[in-house]
């Protein structure tokens, strides 16, 4: 399933799993063995081996991921606008029935 914003992640989701990623990269300094990090950050092994290589700016959160929004401004906020106005604004009924067969 994909999510609209990063994986389903806010910016402060994204930035306690960038402190854990940059938590190994100071274990790996210490000389500590990827499943021992991922024990003791409680993250898969895998996880901690993709983390080993390349050090802090490789851990770096990318942000959220996706293609950048194409709207102008003026576009995003007639967008919002009509989202506000709800459907009843649209003549559309909250409810739509089923179609048969569904």
């Amino acid at each position: 399933m994909r999510y609209a914003d990063g994986g389903g992640l806010t910016v402060a989701g994204r930035a306690k799993r960038e402190a854990v990623r940059f938590e190994a990269a100071e274990m790996f300094e210490q000389g500590v063995r990827p499943p021992e990090v991922a024990r003791r950050l409680r993250v898969s092994r895998k996880s901690a081996y993709a983390w080993r290589d390349g050090g802090r700016p490789a851990l770096a959160s990318k942000g959220p991921g996706g293609f950048p929004c194409q709207l102008s401004d003026a576009q995003a906020e007639r967008l919002q606008a009509e989202l506000d106005a709800g459907p009843a604004a649209h003549r559309w009924s909250s409810v739509q029935p089923c179609p048969a067969g569904l």
